[in-house]
This record gives structure tokens, sequence and C-alpha cells, in this order.
């Protein structure tokens, strides 16, 4: 089978990047309700960073099994689709319960049901990304199906910040009350999602056969891939980073500086300044080499974090501050998504002409472990980390070594790593002319094999 390089309709990328929105959901929990069940249900912080460390570790040990799974699985003729709506519909009902607690709930259903609606996210992205890697094998179309399914993730963040802000809620905060509201929504349109993705969008198809591959493949992949082992130090670096800021960024804001009613807010304006940047990142991207690109977004974000080290509580004009500072995070942290994701198939690409292994399932599945693994862990360990400085949410006031290492975890660190994947982001190898070389040799080995093969009767 041939993969198709033509460009795909506008119909076509919505269908395939709506699951996408629903991805933003089942990982929104994992970044707001440790701190909402902490300070309801009176958890002690080291015991969710333990459980959350827990759950990292198991989701990071079945990535390969779901890479290998989601290769073995791939139907001949609807591709990934079967296994992606598996996991879309089990993380919609996971997250469900996760959103609407029952009085009296403690560690162990937090534990149960932030488990589930985890692995059915790992489940849903290793497969989703294997397939956005067959889709199309042209080097500037992975960056526009790239750029699709960014673009459904904001709405699903838009969704997720205009619930708290309903007429006929409490609060403007985003509380328990806020999520029961909206696992209602998810329940309504997570069916609608799936048909939609089932009915218009394509199945993909690959430059070469899809092979199972052994353990020993996998490690040869790592082993001997040097654009890869490039882009994982990348997501380690990024993801050490992002997990220290976003484990701790909704305390920081809420607890430490009292401005939870900026959240909300971020959020809403967040994705409208995320839109001006998806689309000056379409017209740049056109322009200019991707990993470039990257790594000039990760630098302006470390520059925004930083500014935000001189923010105290009780300043005037906090909020507006902080949903400015979010819509400038949002403007220009759009190349750090979009990039990463349109690599991969351009890494499977390479792989298959070095080893006649596309992998595209392992790929994505070793790139997903590092995410998990280092992500996961950072926001776990920022937790356990912020309690050494005496931190803890919901105190009326904070001492200043308890000030200090809310400022720091959550901000200077996660600039400092940031800033390093950035230098190394710059000389990522693959540039679209490589690519495009890459391309040609594979479509050549091809038809050879192609021509090859005797004919039938």
């Amino acid at each position: 089978m041939v993969a198709t390089s033509r460009l795909l309709t506008v119909g076509q990328m919505a269908a395939f990047a709506a699951p996408a929105a629903l991805l933003f959901l089942f990982r929104a929990a994992a970044y707001v309700i440790p701190a909402l069940y902490a300070q309801r249900f009176k958890l002690d912080l080291a015991d969710i960073a333990g459980i959350l460390f827990v759950m990292r570790t198991v989701e990071v040990l079945l990535q390969i099994p779901i890479g290998l799974v989601s290769d073995a699985t791939r139907h001949a003729r609807h591709g990934r689709k079967p296994l992606v709506m598996l996991g879309v519909a089990l993380g919609s009902m996971a997250t469900w319960f996760v959103y609407q607690p029952p009085d009296g709930a403690g560690l162990a259903y937090f534990a149960l049901w932030l488990t589930l609606t985890t692995l059915a996210g790992s489940l849903t992205e290793v497969a989703y990304g294997a397939w956005a890697t067959e889709i199309t094998n042209d080097y500037r179309e992975r960056a526009r199906c790239a750029s699709y399914q960014t673009w459904a993730s904001i709405a699903g963040k838009e969704m997720y910040a205009l619930v708290p802000l309903l007429w006929f809620l409490s609060s403007n905060r985003i509380t328990f009350e806020s999520l029961q509201v909206t696992a209602w929504i998810l329940a309504a349109i997570t069916p609608l999602v799936l048909l939609c993705a089932w009915r218009w969008a394509p199945a993909g198809d690959t430059l070469v056969p899809i092979d199972r591959v052994s353990l020993r493949q996998m490690l040869d992949l790592v082993l001997r891939n040097g654009p890869l082992q490039r882009v994982l130090v990348v997501l380690m670096l990024w993801e050490l980073g992002t997990g220290f800021l976003f484990g701790l960024d909704f305390m920081r804001i809420d607890s430490y500086l009292k401005a939870g009613e900026a959240v909300p807010l971020q959020s809403l304006f967040g994705v409208w300044a995320a839109m001006v940047g998806l689309a000056a990142l379409q017209w740049v991207l056109k322009r200019h080499e991707k990993h470039h690109v990257w790594a000039v977004s990760m630098t302006c974000l470390a520059c925004v974090l930083l500014a935000q080290l001189v923010l105290a509580p009780g300043m005037p004009h906090l909020v507006p501050i902080l949903v400015g500072m979010w819509m400038l995070v949002a403007a220009t942290v759009a190349g750090s998504l979009v990039v990463p994701m349109s690599l991969v198939g351009d890494l499977a690409d390479y792989e298959a002409l070095r080893s006649g292994q596309r992998a595209a399932g392992p790929m994505v599945a070793i790139t997903q472990m590092t995410l998990k693994l280092f992500g996961g862990g950072a926001a776990a360990a920022a937790l356990w980390v912020v309690s050494l400085f005496g931190f803890k949410p919901g105190q009326d006031s904070y001492d200043t070594t308890a000030a200090f290492g809310i400022q720091f975890v959550c901000l200077a660190l996660p600039a400092m790593f940031i800033i390093t994947a950035a230098v190394v982001a710059w000389r990522y190898p693959i540039t679209a002319r490589r690519h495009r070389a890459i391309v040609r040799r594979l479509e050549r080995r091809g038809h050879g094999r192609l021509d090859s093969e005797p004919e039938g009767p």
C-alpha cells in the first residue's frame, strides 16, 4: 500500500481532529482534580503524590504493549479507528466518575477513577498518534494535520473554560459543581464525535507494510535512530518543565496568589490567543523548518514564566495580569504542541528507510512513554517538592519559605528545563528537503517490491 500525499479536505481534517477535544477533557482532570480532591476531602498532598506516581508508573509500563497492540490490531479497511473509538468511549465513562465524586469519596475512589481515565487516555493517544502518521506522508501536510488536532484541543479547552462562567452556577471558579456540568456535556458530545470520526475521517495508509515489531527491534529503534534520540531528549526536558509547571500552576494561582477567579478567565481568553497563535503558526510553518519553530516557541514560553516571578498576593490588577500572561503563553506555545505531533510521522518514515520497519505504533508508544514518564513524574514530584517548603493549599497566608518554594518549583525550574530543550531542538536533522528525499526513496523501494512480485494466475 502507498500512503497519500494529496491535500486533505477541511471536512476530513475536522473529523480526524475531533477526538482531540475529548482528550483534553481527559487530561484536564489530571491537573485540576488533585487540588480539588485535597481541599474537599481533606486528603494529604503526599498521599496524592504517591498515588499519582504509582499511576504514572503503571501508565509508562503499558505504553510499549499499547503500541504493539495498536499495530497488531490495525484493521485492513478502517485502520486504527476501532482502537481510537474504544479508548475515547472508555475515557469519557471514567471521566464522568472523576468529575462527580460521591460524598465521602476518599483516596481509593480518587485513585481508581483517575487511573482508569489516565489509562484510557493513553490507549487513545498511542492509537491516535499512529493514525496521524498514516493519514498523509507530506512533510507540510502533517504539520497542518497536527494544527487541526490542536484546534480541536483548544475547542475542548474553550468548553472547559466556559462552563464555570454559566449563570446558574454558584461560583465562577472551577469546582465540582462546574465539573458535574462538564461531565454531562461530555456524555452528550462523545457519541457525536465518534460518529463523525468514524464516518468522515480517512483511515490512512502506509508507504511500507506494517509488520509486528519485537522488543529487540524496539530497542534497536531507540539505540540506532539518531533523530528519534534527539526528539526524546527534547521531550524529556519539555515534560520535566511543563510537569512541574502545570502540576502546581492551579495551586499557585488559587492558593498562593488568592486569584482563583483568574483560572477560568485564563482558559477563556487563552483560547482566543491560541487561535491567533495557531493561525500565525500556519504561515510560519510554510516558510521555516518545523524544528526551528519548535525551539523558538519553547524559548518564548520560558521567558513568560520567568516574567511571572514578580507577581505577589495582593498586587493591583493581579487577575488581568495573570490572564494577559496566560494569553502570551497560549499564543506562543502553539509551536511546542503542533510540531512534535507532526515529527513522529517523519521519524517513522526515516525508520522505514533505515530498517525496513515503519513501526508507527511502537514509535508513538516510545514518545508517549517519554512524555508520561517525565511529565507525570514531574507533576507528582512537584507536589512532594513544594511540600518540603511547607506549602499546603488553602492556607490564609504563606511564609517566605513557602512562597519561595511555590514560585521556584512552578516557574523558575520549569523555565530552566524548557530553555535547555529549545537548544537541543534547534539542531534536529530531518529538514523538509531531507524528508522529501526519504519519501522518494521509500516510494522507489515500494515500486520495486511490487514489480518483483509474481503475477497471479
